[in-house]
This record gives C-alpha cells, sequence and structure tokens, in this order.
C-alpha cells in the first residue's frame, strides 16, 4: 500500500468515526428533547391546575356597594307633628348598613313649613333613617329663626322629639345677650335651652 493510499484510508477512517459519534448524539437527542418537552408540558399543566384549585377554593371577596346620592333631601314629622327636611350636598349610604346615612355639608330644617323654621347646619353629619337620629359636627351652627344663634363643634338632633344637644362648647348670643357653656340642650322648638357646666353670660341692656 502506499503512503498516499494509506492517508486516505486514515481520513476516510476519521470521518467514519466522526459521523458515527454525530448519529449516536442526533440519537440521543432524539430520545432526550421529546421526553424534556412532555416534562415540562406536564410541569405547566400542573402549575395551572394548582392554582385553579386554590383559587376554587378561596372564598368570592365581597365588594361593599356603596350608594352616592347628589343633593339629597330627607323627609319627616317629629312627634308633635312638626315637618322636618335634611339636605345636603352629597350623602354615602354604605350596603353593609342601609339605615346609616353619611352626609356631606348637611343642613336641617326644624319646622320647614313655618314662618320662622330652625336650621342647624354643619361640614358634616350622620343620620340613622331607623331611629330619625342625626349626628352633626364640625362647625355646627344652629339658627332658632327668631334672632338667637348658636355655634358648637357637635350636635346630636332627635328629629323624633325635636331635641338638639352638644357635650361641647358652646357660644350662643342672641338679642337679650351672648352665653357660653361646656354643654347644652334646646327644647320645645327652641323656646327652652338648659346650659350646662361653666355657663357664662353676658346680658344687654335695652
Amino acid at each position: 500500500m502506499t503512503a498516499a493510499a494509506a492517508i486516505a484510508e486514515r481520513s476516510i477512517s476519521r470521518d467514519l468515526g466522526r459521523w458515527r459519534r454525530r448519529s449516536r448524539v442526533v440519537r440521543l437527542l432524539r430520545l432526550v428533547l421529546p421526553a424534556a418537552i412532555v416534562v415540562i408540558l406536564v410541569a405547566v399543566a400542573g402549575q395551572v391546575g394548582w392554582r385553579s384549585l386554590r383559587a376554587a377554593s378561596r372564598p368570592p371577596t365581597e365588594a361593599k356597594t356603596q350608594i352616592r346620592m347628589i343633593a339629597p333631601r330627607f323627609y319627616g314629622q317629629s312627634d308633635d307633628g312638626r315637618s322636618f327636611m335634611i339636605t345636603a350636598r352629597s350623602a354615602l349610604r354604605d350596603d353593609s348598613d342601609s339605615m346609616n346615612v353619611r352626609l356631606d355639608s348637611p343642613t336641617l330644617t326644624l319646622g320647614f313649613d313655618e314662618p320662622q323654621p330652625s336650621r342647624v347646619t354643619a361640614k358634616s353629619g350622620l343620620y340613622r333613617e331607623d331611629t330619625m337620629k342625626l349626628l352633626l359636627s364640625g362647625d355646627v351652627r344652629i339658627d332658632d329663626g327668631a334672632g338667637y344663634r348658636f355655634a358648637s363643634e357637635q350636635a346630636s338632633v332627635d328629629t323624633k322629639s325635636g331635641t338638639i344637644s352638644g357635650e361641647t362648647a358652646m357660644l350662643g348670643e342672641g338679642p337679650t345677650g351672648q352665653v357660653k357653656s361646656n354643654a347644652y340642650t334646646v327644647y320645645d322648638k327652641g323656646d327652652r335651652v338648659v346650659f350646662r357646666g361653666g355657663v357664662r353670660t353676658r346680658l344687654e341692656r335695652k
């Protein structure tokens, strides 16, 4: 055998060896790749199923529904037949307690069909339709319609009896002078006012 023939034979042997190795790798990949794809698909399906089961086992979250009213009006009548009306810039009724209505800039008019009605205003309020009670807070102003005005930071109004009371400092003024106190209660359509705690008065001479 000549030298050229020997070299050619060795080259062919090397090529055959590389081809055999490549063939083994290709056969291995044909087995491994499909198996890997199957494993990945099973893992993804299992994860999706697990998340679905967890989501299904959780109780649904109930969203609270809030009903907002613009420029609402509430009408009623006290035990002595005196009509009242509550208005506000807006109102918010919580679905979890439909009797509870939060008011923005409320105004209460007692005896709105009378010549001299009493009016109470505040920054905010909480009205319960079942008990007909109104809690006012923030810059409360009371005007009895006869020239007397009262200022406080809190007032509780029982629209059934027409009674207005507060356990905070109050300043009142009218034709006869001024009065200050730490608490107050207004009865009988404003004809009778009881002042309590640290009462100070200043009477005006006529």
